[in-house]
C-alpha cells in the first residue's frame, strides 16, 4: 500500500521536475534526505528513486530555459577545492575499504547537487521552497521519533535510519532544523500551516530528547543561548527558557536525566575518553601525512590502525588510554584532518567561514529594510543552524552530511537575492511575517 501511495506522489513530482529544473532539484533533495525507500516494504523498496531524480534534474537542466548562470562565490570555490582535495586524498589513500570510496562518491554527488542548486534557484519563492523541502524531508524522521516518544510516555529511544547514522547524528540533524521550523512558522500565511509547523517543531524536539544524546543537549544549549543573545527582549527570553527547561526536566524520564548527568563526569566517562583517543589518532595520521591525510575513514581500516597505533605515545601530553581497535573520528574537525590532512582541514574550515561570512553580510545589508526582513530572519535561522553544527559536530563524524552543504548554498542564494534586489523594491509577498 505504501509503495502504491509513493507511486501516486512520485510520478507527478517527476513530471513537474521535467518542466522546471528547480522542481527537479526539490525532488532530488527529498529523495536524498527523506529516504522514502526506508519506509517501504514492497516492490519499490530497492528502487533507485534518488538516481531517477538526478536523471530528471539533468534532463530538465538542459531543457529549462529559466535556468541561470552558475552562482560562484567563495563558498563554492572552497567547496570545489575541497572536492579536488578529496580526489587527491583518494588517489593516495592508505585504505581500500569500500566506505572510503562510498564517502568520496557521496561528496561528489553533493557537489553536483550544489551546482544544480546554484543554477536553478535564486528567487525568494525558490529559496523558501527549498527550505521547506529540506526542513520537512529531514524533519519527518524527528516527527516519527517524537510521536513514538509521546506514545510510549518517554520510554522510546531513537534508533536512527542508516541515512542519519547513529542517535547522536540524528539529534544534531534535527536540532539544525529547529531554527527553520520557527522561521517557517513566522512567515507562513495560512494559520493551519503555522500550527502544523509549530506542532512539527515540538515533536522534532521530543525526538531529540528521545535520542538521549549528550551532544544534542550541548547543541541545544548553544542554540538556545544564541537565540537569547539575538532576541530583542533578552531577559524575557531567558526567563521563558528557564521555565520551559525546568518544566522539561521535571517531565523527562529518570534514565534520560541520568545519562545527561554524565556530562559532568566526562573525565572518567569511557565514551568521552574514547573520543579523545580517536582525535589523537587522527592527529597522528595528519602529522605523518599533512598534505593528503590517510584517506576517507582510513582509521576504520585495521591495517591503517596498526600502522599508526605505535605512534600513539607521541601525543602523551594529552592524557588518554590507547584505543582498543579501529575507530571513527567523532569530530567533524578531526575527521577531515585525518581523512584529508591539513590541506583538507584548511579548505573545510574555509567553507564554514564562507558560510558564516555570507550570513553576516546578508544581515548587514538587510538590517533596517522592512521589505528584506525575511532575508534577515532567514540568515539568522541559518546562523543558528550553523552554531548547532559547529558545537555538536565537534563530537560527531558528520563532516560529509548532505544537509550541511545544502544550507551553505541556501546562505549563498539568500545573499545573491539580497544583492539583486533594489532597496526600494520588495519581492512578492508569498509569506507573511508573524
Amino acid at each position: 500500500m505504501r509503495d502504491i501511495a509513493l507511486v501516486l506522489v512520485f510520478i507527478p513530482m517527476l513530471l513537474s521536475g521535467v518542466r522546471q529544473v528547480h522542481a527537479a532539484v526539490m525532488v532530488w533533495i527529498w529523495t536524498a534526505l527523506a529516504a522514502p525507500n526506508s519506509f517501504l516494504f514492497g516492490f519499490l523498496q530497492q528502487a533507485p528513486l534518488n538516481k531517477i531524480a538526478v536523471g530528471i534534474s539533468a534532463f530538465s537542466l538542459i531543457a529549462d530555459q529559466t535556468r541561470q548562470r552558475l552562482l560562484v562565490d567563495p563558498a563554492f570555490v572552497f567547496h570545489t577545492l575541497f572536492i579536488v582535495q578529496g580526489a587527491v586524498t583518494l588517489a593516495f589513500s592508505l585504505t581500500e575499504i569500500p566506505r572510503s570510496y562510498d564517502l568520496f562518491d557521496q561528496m561528489v554527488k553533493i557537489w553536483l547537487l550544489v551546482c544544480f542548486m546554484r543554477i536553478a534557484n535564486r528567487e525568494r519563492l525558490q529559496i523558501h521552497s527549498i527550505l521547506i523541502v529540506l526542513t520537512l524531508s529531514l524533519g519527518v524522521h524527528g516527527l516519527l521519533e517524537g510521536l513514538k516518544y509521546v506514545s510510549t510516555l518517554g520510554g522510546h529511544t531513537v534508533i536512527a535510519t542508516p541515512t542519519l547514522g547513529d542517535n547522536n547524528s540524528f539529534a544534531m540533524a534535527m536540532l539544525m532544523m529547529l531554527p527553520f521550523f520557527i522561521y517557517l512558522y513566522r512567515y507562513s500565511k495560512a494559520r493551519i500551516v503555522r500550527i502544523g509547523f509549530a506542532v512539527f517543531a515540538v515533536l522534532v524536539l521530543l525526538g531529540v530528547i528521545a535520542s538521549a544524546s549528550r551532544g544534542a543537549l550541548i547543541g541545544l544549549a548553544a542554540l538556545v543561548g544564541l537565540m537569547v543573545m539575538q532576541s530583542r527582549r533578552k531577559m524575557m527570553s531567558l526567563a521563558m527558557v528557564l521555565v520551559i527547561g525546568l518544566a522539561g526536566a521535571s517531565l523527562a524520564p529518570t534514565q534520560w536525566l541520568d545519562r545527561m548527568n554524565t556530562i559532568l563526569s566526562a573525565d572518567i566517562d569511557s565514551s568521552f575518553q574514547g573520543r579523545i583517543a580517536s582525535w589523537k589518532m587522527h592527529m597522528i595520521v595528519a602529522l605523518n601525512r599533512p598534505l593528503t591525510g590517510g584517506g576517507y575513514s582510513s582509521l576504520e581500516d585495521p591495517v591503517v590502525y596498526r600502522q599508526f597505533i605505535g605512534a600513539f605515545g607521541a601525543l602523551d601530553f594529552i592524557p588518554s588510554s590507547p584505543p582498543a581497535g579501529v575507530l571513527a573520528a567523532h569530530s567533524i574537525y578531526f575527521q577531515v584532518l585525518g581523512d584529508s590532512g591539513f590541506v583538507g582541514l584548511f579548505l573545510f574550515m574555509g567553507l564554514l567561514l564562507a558560510w558564516f561570512v555570507s550570513l553576516r553580510r546578508t544581515k548587514a545589508m538587510t538590517r533596517g529594510r522592512a521589505e528584506m526582513r525575511w532575508a534577515f530572519d532567514l540568515a539568522a535561522a541559518l546562523e543558528r543552524s550553523l552554531m548547532v553544527y559547529l558545537v555538536s559536530g565537534g563530537a560527531l563524524s558528520a563532516a560529509y552530511f548532505e544537509n550541511v552543504y545544502i544550507e551553505i548554498v541556501l546562505a549563498s542564494m539568500v545573499l545573491a537575492c539580497v544583492r539583486a534586489s533594489a532597496p526600494e523594491r520588495a519581492p512578492d509577498a508569498v509569506f507573511n511575517r508573524r
